[in-house]
């Protein structure tokens, strides 16, 4: 944990320890746009407005120019989840993307399933699509899921995905493009749980 880290002065001199941390800080605190994060070596910075910071060894977070917002990542991380739950309490959440859908019918691996319309709003979880020729619909309400399972990059494909679970199955959900973030997410479910569960 980070702040273990500062506070026993431990040093990571890995040169590409910033790496990925775009894929957890997804939205910029200094223009507030989501999506437009991006990570390499030691630096993050946001694409829409020009941003940067520094990630130091003792894993701190420094500007390059201006105020820095957030020197501790755990912060900007409930910076975000501030965000989604105003978005929550707004009545506003909402996201629409076409997915690929692979279950997880047994230990072997995933099978494809093809192109599904995955939604994730106020009313939870939706899977819509045709499978074999045949129209399906997968409803996962709010109030029911309390947390979702993420994963960043996944095995072979090389996608951030989402995975939800029946008792009998496993849907792995990997939207398409970038305008997405599986952080976000998680972060929602927990939010709309507790929102339809006071």
């Amino acid at each position: 944990d980070f702040a273990w880290q500062r506070e026993n002065n431990i040093k990571v001199r890995y040169k590409n320890r910033a790496r990925g941390l775009h894929k957890v800080l997804y939205q910029c605190p200094s223009c507030k746009t989501e999506y437009k994060m991006d990570s390499g070596g030691a630096q993050l910075w946001c694409n829409h407005c020009g941003k940067r910071w520094t990630m130091s060894e003792y894993g701190e977070l420094q500007a390059t120019e201006g105020e820095t917002h957030f020197s501790h990542i755990p912060d900007w991380y409930e910076w975000e989840r501030l965000q989604v739950r105003a978005e929550v309490e707004a009545g506003v959440y909402s996201l629409t993307k076409q997915a690929d859908l692979r279950l997880l019918p047994n230990s072997k691996g995933l099978v494809e399933y093809g192109e599904t319309t995955f939604i994730h709003d106020m009313d939870g979880f939706r899977l819509e699509g045709i499978h074999d020729g045949k129209e399906y619909t997968l409803y996962m309400p709010a109030q029911s899921l309390y947390s979702c399972h993420i994963e960043y990059e996944y095995g072979k494909y090389k996608r951030d995905c989402v995975d939800l679970n029946t008792l009998n199955d496993s849907f792995w959900v990997f939207p398409r493009g970038d305008d997405f973030s599986v952080t976000k997410i998680a972060l929602a479910t927990e939010e709309l749980f507790n929102y339809k569960n006071p």
